[in-house]
């Protein structure tokens, strides 16, 4: 009898970026960074089926020492109860805006079901609570290696970014080219984007789309302000979000299609019919919301007081 193949063996899902940088592109996009004293993860699959496959991938590069949630959606946040990392990471922000058990279970039956799916599994279900936090920025380092998290408001207002700054990758989950602003603030999001591009790094992995290049990144801000100049235009105009929905929405959910993306066959078969337009009619709310303000009232996006020196 054969034994069966290594996890992930020969899957073009599978990304390596460097020798200890592994990218699985599903849905979400989650990664994995390999150091002497056992890995980090970012973010994990959503389907049960796939994030146990990437568990199995896992176990056979170290200890999952650290997970990290980079937003509180669905999507990104339950798969740490099949991972099991020894410690869960997310921003307070984050922390703060995780389903509940109930509201989780009810994602993973309609919008992000899995015909896969064991129903006994998803009753069953219980959300995994971080269980370290932070505000603002974190370092740690693990097996000589310097990781740096951040918060990056935008598409999430406590949206985290991972720098694996000694493998020079920052793991961005839906700071890239994500159609949907239904929890964040665009001008926030544009700031954040500006200072993702001054990162000395290869890679950007994304969560839904392959692993991005600076120019990508930059196309992407370009095609965000591009975006707020028309809702701009819109919001005097009286023009409704249900209207702006029904043009295509408020970025180019058509254009995105034609991202590369080696896992869209992984997305829930539900989820375009279940949320595509009512996520649209929420981006164009937090649009209009942005707009009726200052930019320096965005969060993220406003220096604040801060003292140096005049010379």
């Amino acid at each position: 009898m054969n034994a069966a193949a290594p996890a992930l063996e020969g899957d073009p899902r599978l990304i390596r970026l460097s020798d200890d940088v592994y990218v699985f592109g599903t849905y979400p996009y989650s990664g994995l960074v390999v150091t002497d004293e056992g890995c980090v993860a970012i973010d994990g699959p959503m389907s049960p089926g796939r994030a146990a496959v990437w568990k199995e991938f896992i176990a056979t590069k170290g200890a999952l020492r650290f997970q990290i949630y980079c937003e509180h959606h669905s999507d990104h946040a339950v798969s740490a109860p099949i991972l099991q990392p020894e410690v869960l990471i997310t921003s307070e922000t984050t922390a703060a805006g995780l389903d509940s058990d109930e509201a989780a279970r009810e994602a993973m039956r309609t919008w992000g079901y899995y015909p896969d799916s064991d129903p006994a599994f998803i009753d069953a279900f219980e959300m995994a609570r971080p269980t370290m936090t932070y505000r603002g920025r974190m370092n740690f380092a693990l097996g000589g290696k310097r990781f740096t998290l951040f918060e990056a408001p935008g598409h999430t207002m406590g949206s985290t970014i991972v720098h694996a700054v000694d493998d020079r990758v920052a793991f961005i989950a839906d700071t890239g080219t994500t159609p949907a602003i239904q929890s964040g603030n665009p001008i926030s999001w544009l700031t954040t984007i500006a200072l993702l591009e001054t990162l000395d790094v290869d890679w950007y992995v994304q969560g839904h789309s392959d692993p991005l290049k600076r120019e990508d990144l930059h196309y992407w801000r370009t095609k965000l302000l591009a975006a707020l100049d028309q809702a701009r235009v819109d919001h005097a105009e009286g023009v409704t979000p249900q209207q702006v929905a029904e043009r295509g929405g408020v970025l180019s959910v058509a254009e995105l299609l034609h991202v590369p993306f080696v896992g869209r066959e992984d997305m829930p078969p539900r989820l375009r019919e279940a949320a595509g337009r009512e996520l649209q009619e929420w981006s164009v709310e937090r649009m209009y919301e942005a707009l009726r303000a200052h930019p320096t009232d965005a969060p993220g996006a406003a220096l604040g007081p801060v003292l140096r020196e005049i010379v």
